[in-house]
């Protein structure tokens, strides 16, 4: 028996992440999909379900997630570390506190500036609307704007 992430195509490429991610899961969908699923945690899942609440061109921030999950920062970047359903469960609206983009696809900001999997993460983001500050140290990005809180 095959699982929905055993038969969602791996994007390899920006482009085909972008083609993915043009329209949001419906949320009873989303539920579905991953309530059903065996794999992951049940604290993973609760992640998992929270990215789903993140209206398309808005984003939030680890601690935000773990401030509603009554969780850590760090446990969430786990979380979504190994989120089965990227970027349908869309992971990539999740930045640091501080705007910059935090880890994408369990990367994080090297020392020479953003690895390709952070680019990904931009576009994604850009493509949605979010919108971006002038390069700031390292090489680095800052999301403009006010982060999403109004989880229920």
């Amino acid at each position: 028996m095959t699982t929905p992430s055993d038969t969602t195509p791996e994007p390899t490429a920006p482009t085909q992440l972008l083609d993915i991610s043009k329209r949001d899961l419906p949320p009873h969908t989303l539920r579905t999909l991953i309530t059903s699923s065996a794999r992951g945690t049940p604290f993973e899942k609760s992640v998992w379900l929270l990215l789903g609440q993140i209206p398309r061109g808005h984003f939030t921030t680890y601690k935000h997630m773990a401030d509603h999950l009554h969780s850590s920062p760090r446990a969430v970047g786990n979380a979504l570390r190994r989120n089965l359903y990227a970027p349908a469960v869309p992971c990539h609206r999740v930045v640091a506190t501080g705007g910059l983009l935090g880890g994408f696809k369990g990367k994080s900001l090297r020392r020479d500036g953003e690895g390709i999997t952070l680019e990904e993460k931009r576009m994604l983001l850009r493509r949605e609307g979010v919108r971006f500050d002038a390069k700031v140290g390292n090489g680095g990005v800052r999301v403009m704007g006010t982060p999403f809180v109004r989880f229920v």
